[in-house]
């Protein structure tokens, strides 16, 4: 009749434990919901863009479609690879994902099976026969359901979703590091270029300056030009030739920057020396654009997971003040004969479950208060990082729309600075304008021309880090850690990190 009665109950707690985990249970995490920013809803008329807050469907390139460049395209591929920053994230992310599959398995029973061999010499004056020693053999094979948890009031699921919330944290912490240094390389990329064509037009500024100081020496000679003359132009060399020097640093050290970043020589690049120029980009948005595209950013979606890992912290701090039940059982054979281990005669079974009821334990209110101090940090990092981006992307829209003037005025001044120095080259061989005067046109000219590719760049940097500020473009992957049956619908988050 026990055996009876204990055979049902052990029926019915587990078809119980089955109900249960088909069914969920009971979670007191705060429902995932993302806070309210103060941000406004729109990025304002004042930043030169016809943006309102109605229409946020826009998508932005992949970063090897919104590189014309193929140097450059080269270049963020070999930093890629290379950079250890990436490196760190995505071994980091593995990191986290194998932290989340272990925490997982709590959400099933544990199942494990053993086959063992006990040989036991009993004492002589403990024995059933006093004065004789005996060696006994006992064999066993069971098959054990290690402590499973019933998760009546959602401790365990609450702590299996922090672990996946903190997982995609991680997903998308990389792929903002991966952002990062496609920015970075693109720049300091383009920022080597702007300072090669900046050397290059030292260089052939200080020839031009030579071959006025040799023809002022001639002039000299003849008795034409003045001993004045001669020193404007030896003064007009020596300040190219110290602005050359500058130019020659910058361009070693932009070359030294762009070498860290792809982790190589440039001499060990494979990519075309003959197209060494400045690509123009441009990043089309529509007519309206609401500031929630924002929301897509990884730093925000990284903040955005971090505080649904808090949320889901406080559900199992919570759920630690109620009672927890834990099944463990074992079925199987047990004999002192090997022969005999697998008889119907030789099935043993065992099943213990119990109940624990926290009674005095201070430290559960402490892990509480602990979580929940942890999610009103995590809200105001959320909020932070909103804030920050939407600020980021507000300036550089504003830029935006400033440097297409700035870059139309530039080639006109150059334009008018290049006849000015026609003019008044002309003026002095005729004789009617002092060397002075060339000397000033010339150097105007120079400054006009160094002030139109500073602009360039400018602007060239400008779209690039409105491509990052904007979430990038690579998203074409979604991370879902690896055999997850459930859970991922919802919770997983597109991202672009491949190793």
């Amino acid at each position: 009749m026990t055996k009876s009665l204990t055979s049902k109950s052990l029926t019915s707690v587990t078809a119980l434990a089955a109900s249960l985990i088909l069914s969920g249970c009971l979670s007191m995490a705060p429902n995932n919901e993302r806070p309210q920013t103060s941000i406004e809803q729109s990025f304002g008329q004042d930043t030169g863009q016809k943006l309102k807050a109605q229409d946020a469907a826009f998508t932005l390139e992949a970063w090897q479609d919104f590189f014309p460049d193929s140097n450059a395209r080269v270049m963020i591929e070999e930093a890629l690879q290379s950079n250890t920053d990436l490196r760190i994230a995505i071994a980091r992310m593995a990191e986290v994902e194998g932290r989340y599959q272990v925490q997982r398995e709590d959400l099933f029973p544990s199942i494990s099976g053993e086959v063992s061999q006990t040989r036991t010499k009993n004492s002589a004056n403990v024995f059933t026969i006093p004065g004789v020693d005996s060696i006994q053999d006992v064999y066993s094979a069971n098959v054990g359901l290690m402590s499973y948890e019933l998760d009546l009031f959602g401790r365990v699921r609450s702590l299996n979703d922090a672990a996946l919330a903190q997982y995609l944290a991680s997903a998308e912490a990389a792929r903002s590091v991966k952002l990062s240094v496609i920015a970075q390389t693109a720049n300091a990329y383009y920022s080597w270029i702007s300072a090669y064509r900046s050397l290059n037009l030292a260089e052939k500024t200080l020839k031009s300056r030579q071959e006025s100081l040799d023809l002022i020496q001639k002039r000299l000679d003849t008795g034409i030009a003045s001993e004045l003359d001669l020193a404007q132009a030896q003064a007009a060399l020596a300040t190219v030739s110290a602005q050359k020097a500058q130019f020659d640093r910058a361009h070693a050290a932009a070359k030294s920057a762009l070498e860290l970043l792809i982790g190589k020589p440039l001499s060990a690049v494979n990519f075309d020396t003959e197209q060494l120029k400045l690509a123009a980009m441009a990043i089309e948005l529509p007519d309206n654009i609401n500031s929630e595209v924002l929301l897509s950013r990884p730093d925000v979606l990284s903040a955005e997971q971090s505080l649904y890992a808090a949320n889901a912290n406080i559900g199992a701090a919570r759920a630690a003040f109620f009672p927890s039940i834990s099944l463990t059982g074992q079925y199987g054979y047990s004999s002192t004969e090997f022969d005999n281990l697998f008889d119907s005669e030789s099935k043993a079974w065992s099943f213990m479950p119990s109940i624990r009821i926290p009674i005095f334990n201070n430290g559960l209110h402490a892990n509480l208060d602990i979580a929940e101090a942890q999610q009103q940090r995590l809200i105001a990092e959320y909020e932070k990082a909103v804030q920050q981006a939407f600020s980021e992307v507000y300036q550089l829209m504003a830029n935006r729309s400033t440097y297409g003037g700035e870059l139309e005025a530039n080639r006109s001044l150059v334009k008018a600075q290049s006849k000015r120095l026609q003019l008044a080259e002309a003026k002095y061989k005729a004789g009617l304008a002092s060397y002075l005067e060339v000397l000033n046109a010339q150097q105007d000219q120079f400054t006009a021309e160094q002030a139109l590719l500073e602009t360039e760049r400018a602007q060239l940097a400008n779209v690039i880090s409105l491509y990052k500020a904007l979430g990038g473009g690579d998203k074409a992957v979604t991370y879902a850690p690896k055999n997850d049956a459930e859970g991922m619908d919802t919770e997983a988050q597109s991202s672009g990190v491949t190793e």
